[in-house]
């Protein structure tokens, strides 16, 4: 997470020392309460990104309770293969409009991927069944290729048909997809259907339902997506690199801002006491209590959907509680595949798989039920940066599933995938070893990002309303922030790091205006 190969990056890793080493002495009960102006609950984008702004308008005194022993909440870079690896956040998504890419840019920290997903180019996409039969390069490229072409046009289309557009995300672009098939029928329906299913996998990785049919298709239509290049990544240094720079250690870690300092690790916040309607007392579960005036919370919706109702004291408005309920966060999950050597061809940048009905319950008679996780892996994707690794992603229950398997379960399993679908015509080696992500079962997250689904629409709750402070009078008195809390970049990392800003900056104006008054 923290392993830089410039001097900066052996400074920054000895200030987290310094700290773990300070959270691990102040682990124990604590002997006095602490009282602070402010109290950040987690280091993740949107709490470092507070935190900064925060420090940088000149307002020092506040405390970060992060649970984990690290920072970065859902972007988790770790040391694997050549370089390190990203088991949450993963791409800069788009260039106009978004924060991250603007602090990146600036320093030419980013490299495009897009040759790797540009689907306008088929080469690099190769197509099989679990029985090892390639599907027909012309064939899979058409299928793939009708829905891509037309995504822009369909997205448009339904941002313009907004107040007429009623169901599922799923649902439209179904229809979309076939009213573009009618126009250029090269292959029959119950083949295009196979095709759709992996269309469907892939796009659960970027909304994350555990079907398109969650999704809805009117919070689609509010979603915006940041123009430009959709597939910028980090090069050898990995998602934890945007961290570095909101805390200005790049460019000169001379004139990085103190937020280390602040962290308090292996903190896990039991509950926000707010009765008083004036001060906060945050107890967290070793004991220690912090006596603030303003709370901002950036813990993960998960984390708010399991535990707010014993976390909140008193309980959280109806308006909030419904909010939270009618949101919904799903799971995608990544395994990294270490090989001896390269055994895929050069050109290749994406290996799907395609599950016939037939094919899948042939599969599943032979090597049983426990193995359907199997047919939820959509691809496995070449790492730049990283000669000898591909990526499997799955998503939805087959991911929640995943984490409960043994590391030898998920090796095994996803070897006798690539295997049996690929090694007729690929010398297809095992892995020396692998590194997966549990974002469901870590109760730190209980999810990967939030996502609007058709029960947040019937329900009528909106990411705004998760955003809105608890007021006492004119005072803010609980804030909210992360990226479920953005209306229209949530699920992203720079909607997360624009809701810090905007909580920090609340906080400011709030104490500029109440000085004013003095």
């Amino acid at each position: 997470m923290i392993c830089h190969k410039e001097i900066t990056g052996l400074l920054f890793t000895t200030l987290i020392a310094i700290n773990l080493l300070g959270s691990a002495q102040s682990s124990g009960a604590c002997d006095m309460p602490k009282e602070t102006k402010i109290v950040i609950v987690g280091a993740g984008a949107s709490g470092i990104a507070a935190a900064s702004r925060l420090l940088k308008k000149g307002v020092s005194d506040f405390v970060i309770l992060e649970a984990n022993d690290r920072i970065g909440g859902r972007i988790n870079t770790k040391d694997f293969g050549a370089n390190v690896v990203d088991l949450g956040a993963h791409y800069v998504c788009g260039e106009f409009g978004n924060v991250v890419f603007d602090l990146a840019s600036k320093h030419d920290l980013l490299s495009s991927e897009s040759v790797l997903l540009d689907f306008t180019n088929c080469k690099p996409y190769e197509f099989a069944t679990v029985n090892g039969e390639i599907m027909p390069a012309e064939e899979s490229c058409a299928a793939v290729m009708i829905y891509f072409h037309n995504l822009d046009k369909i997205k448009r289309k339904l941002k313009k048909d907004y107040k007429e557009v009623t169901g599922s995300y799923g649902d439209y672009l179904i229809k979309k997809y076939y009213e573009a098939l009618d126009k250029n029928p090269f292959m029959n329906r119950t083949r295009v259907a196979d095709y759709l299913a992996w269309i469907e996998k892939m796009e659960n990785v970027v909304q994350f339902g555990d079907t398109w049919f969650d999704v809805s298709a009117k919070a689609m239509a509010e979603y915006w997506d940041c123009e430009g290049d959709p597939a910028l990544n980090w090069k050898d240094r990995g998602y934890k690199t945007i961290l570095d720079l909101l805390m200005q250690n790049i460019p000169n870690a001379e004139k990085r801002l103190p937020v280390m300092e602040r962290i308090e690790f292996g903190k896990v916040v039991a509950t926000i006491n707010y009765s008083s309607n004036e001060n906060v007392t945050v107890t967290t579960r070793d004991g220690c209590e912090y006596f603030t005036r303003h709370v901002i919370f950036t813990g993960s919706l998960g984390v708010l959907k399991e535990k707010h109702s014993i976390m909140f004291v008193p309980p959280l408005s109806q308006k909030k509680q419904r909010a939270i309920e009618g949101l919904n966060i799903g799971t995608a999950n990544k395994v990294y595949l270490e090989f001896p050597h390269r055994w895929w061809p050069e050109d290749k940048g994406n290996f799907g798989f395609i599950w016939p009905e037939k094919v899948k319950e042939e599969f599943l008679q032979n090597y049983g039920q426990s193995s359907e996780w199997l047919c939820d892996v959509y691809s496995f994707s070449p790492m730049a940066y990283q000669p000898n690794l591909l990526c499997a992603w799955i998503t939805g229950k087959n991911a929640r599933h995943m984490e409960t398997l043994s590391d030898v379960d998920v090796y095994d399993g996803l070897y006798l995938l690539l295997n049996k679908s690929f090694g007729e015509h690929y010398n297809v080696v095992k892995p020396t070893r692998i590194l997966r992500s549990k974002w469901y079962t870590d109760e730190h997250f209980q999810g990967s990002y939030s996502f609007q689904s058709m029960v947040s629409e019937q329900m009528d709750v909106k990411p705004r309303d998760l955003a809105e402070p608890v007021m006492s009078g004119n005072k803010p008195i609980i804030l909210f922030a992360g990226e479920a809390t953005h209306d229209y970049y949530y699920s992203t990392v720079h909607g997360a790091v624009e809701t810090g800003f905007h909580e920090a900056d609340r906080l400011i104006n709030f104490e500029r205006q109440l000085n004013a008054h003095l």
